[in-house]
């Protein structure tokens, strides 16, 4: 790489980074905490990405391709930061209970709108939906969760009805880590599989759409045309997915999704449910 494209990228690396060096100093993540996770992403690729047959790289590769030294390398594996990944917060019960709502024949009416659902512990009841999707948690906590950010209310009858379609975490830091497992990292899985050296056609989807002269005045009316249109395009999306899904018991799935891109991510898998993910 020529010193101008070194220095071109450096500086688009300075530019996506700068969001996200605010975003963890407001939740109190200095540089010091984050170069050891940085630190672990970069001995984590070079061991796993470049191994041999399978193998990991050993320390000496890993440390000439990083730029670490062997020390650093050996202190970095034995933080032990690369645990399984955290429970992802667009899987958490109250999140599969609303996808679940919108796409089982029992819950929905012939139109595809979720049913207005009793507590009670009727086959077609909000319990029921609860025992469905999750074990070991009370339909009452998933209530209460629903509740509490707006995604359900209860009527004039007592029935729950959905209001959102999609779960949104009440919590900022719930709502930071939705937005890294679900935002920033798909785009960077496309990024990285796109730029392999690879054929045009093994490519995947990556789109944006702009334009830098776009009258102020006229900014919310877009804004609030294209919220719309990437609503109904997102819910168009979920319903396709949701049929293919439904009709499939392979236990052997992965994770496939779009932005503005398309992303495959073998590494987040369908996540096991248990009562702390629940308020």
């Amino acid at each position: 790489m020529t010193d101008s494209a070194q220095k071109t990228l450096f500086a688009a690396i300075l530019a996506v980074m700068r969001p996200v060096a605010m975003t963890l100093l407001r939740f109190g993540i200095g540089y010091r905490e984050f170069s050891d996770i940085c630190k672990t992403a970069f001995v984590d690729a070079a061991s796993d990405e470049f191994g041999v047959r399978g193998r990991q790289t050993n320390a000496s590769r890993v440390a000439a391709m990083t730029g670490l030294s062997r020390k650093e390398v050996r202190r970095i594996r034995s933080l032990n930061l690369l645990t399984t990944l955290p429970p992802a917060v667009g899987h958490t019960a109250p999140a599969e209970v609303l996808h679940v709502w919108h796409a089982d024949p029992r819950f929905c009416e012939p139109n595809g709108m979720p049913k207005p659902l009793t507590f009670d512990d009727s086959p077609v009841s909000f319990s029921a939906l609860v025992a469905s999707c999750v074990a070991d948690i009370p339909p009452g906590a998933v209530r209460a969760e629903l509740k509490r950010v707006g995604a359900v209310m209860e009527d004039a009858d007592g029935r729950l009805v959905v209001q959102r379609r999609y779960y949104v975490p009440a919590e900022a830091g719930e709502r930071l880590l939705q937005g890294l497992l679900f935002g920033l990292r798909p785009v960077a899985l496309t990024v990285a599989h796109n730029t392999k050296v690879i054929s045009l056609d093994e490519r995947r989807f990556q789109r944006v759409v702009q334009s830098r002269s776009i009258p102020v005045a006229r900014q919310r009316e877009i804004e609030e045309y294209l919220q719309k249109c990437m609503g109904e395009f997102s819910e168009e999306i979920d319903d396709y997915i949701t049929e293919i899904e439904s009709g499939s018991a392979s236990a052997d799935a992965m994770t496939i999704g779009i932005g503005l891109y398309y992303y495959e991510d073998a590494g987040l898998p369908k996540q096991d449910f248990d009562a702390a993910k629940v308020p």
